[in-house]
């Protein structure tokens, strides 16, 4: 957690307006990245809320080049990720950090780690923000609690496992309740009976607008897992691909039938099925990238190339820096991965000046509006 400390705490201080005049508070600017894991994903609007930060999210395991180019978009003075690199991929990490943009990560083994670590320290560094929000206990893999939470104000996730809570956590909440599915009913009321007490309890129902966007969310994670198959090794995956499609063909069954609970848990269970064969592919992709510097450099001209787009339709001038890739590009092709690498650092090394200038730019307008709107 040092890291995150040193890094976060001056953000959280100046969003706050600690020792800053509200008018500098107001031009700083915060992106939390995060996968679409719902469970990830429903911590990290919550905390945008209270962050007043932009959410940009990733499909989870997954690496994409636009995403980069987004945030740059945004210029941001730091970006927040949160979840383990399984979640969000390293690579998202070195990319943006080439750019020069500050990156600080919270993540643990799985949901209900992460979930405790981003807890904690906004806790232990930022008490402020949490004195009227509800803590909202749930099972971290029910997914139907998961989107109840993200219909709720003024609440933060508090994770689950098993039976066990940290209560030392949620002692530190004036308010508590406790959300389930029938999913969860049994562990949760294990965790009622471990608090003791009165605690407001929320059930989280099923309807039919639910279960079909399960659905909707388990078939994309179907065809992505089936679209990466082609690069990965494991000899069990085709075989979770094709049990994943039975799952997912079963759920419309039940949806079509009538039986929204029923096709809701069956998509859930295609999801996650799917979701281990996104996995080897992630883990297969990042050991190629520290194995293969072609690919590396390949990915960065990728991305440069994305950012240098975004840059050129904000006003920036990037010709220069235009003409280095495609030398850059000619080098690669040639095998000159050398010369390659040392024109690539050269154009991020450019392009750095340029997102800083972009950000400067961003808050001097914010600061104009500002004053001239009092």
């Amino acid at each position: 957690m040092k890291k995150v400390l040193g890094v976060l705490i001056p953000i959280l201080l100046i969003l706050s307006g600690v020792g800053m005049s509200q008018v500098s508070a107001e031009t700083q600017s915060l992106v939390i990245l995060v996968s679409d894991n719902e469970a990830d994903l429903t911590l990290a609007q919550n905390v945008a809320k209270l962050l007043n930060a932009t959410v940009v999210v990733t499909k989870w395991g997954i690496f994409n080049e636009s995403v980069i180019s987004q945030i740059v978009d945004l210029s941001p003075d730091m970006v927040l990720i949160i979840g383990g690199p399984l979640a969000v991929v390293s690579v998202y990490e070195d990319e943006l950090e080439n750019l020069g943009i500050n990156v600080t990560r919270i993540g643990g083994q799985d949901r209900v780690e992460t979930n405790q670590a981003l807890i904690e320290f906004l806790m232990e560094n930022y008490p402020e923000l949490l004195s009227n929000v509800t803590a909202a206990i749930a099972y971290g893999w029910d997914y139907a609690a998961m989107l109840q939470l993200r219909n709720q104000s003024c609440v933060i996730p508090i994770l689950v496992k098993n039976a066990t809570v940290n209560e030392t956590i949620v002692k530190h909440f004036k308010k508590v309740e406790l959300v389930q599915s029938r999913f969860s009913e049994r562990i949760m009321e294990r965790v009622r009976e471990k608090l003791g007490g009165e605690v407001k309890e929320v059930v989280a129902n099923i309807t039919a607008e639910e279960a079909e966007k399960a659905i909707e969310v388990a078939q994309e994670k179907v065809q992505l897992a089936e679209s990466v198959l082609a690069n990965i090794t494991n000899p069990s995956a085709e075989r979770l691909v094709e049990l994943a499609k039975e799952k997912l063909d079963l759920a419309k069954k039940a949806y079509d039938e009538g039986k929204y609970g029923e096709a809701f848990g069956l998509a859930v269970a295609s999801r996650r099925l799917a979701e281990v064969v996104i996995s080897y592919s992630t883990k297969e992709f990042e050991r190629s990238m520290k194995m293969n510097h072609t690919m590396q450099l390949e990915l960065r001209i990728r991305v440069l190339e994305r950012v240098m787009l975004r840059l050129e339709a904000g006003g920036a001038n990037v010709s220069t820096e235009k003409g280095l890739l495609e030398q850059a590009k000619v080098a690669l092709k040639n095998g000159e991965v050398e010369k390659a690498k040392m024109l690539i650092e050269e154009i991020e090394k450019e392009l750095r000046i340029k997102v800083k200038e972009k950000r400067i730019s961003k808050e001097k307008e914010k600061v104009a509006k500002k004053v001239g709107g009092r």
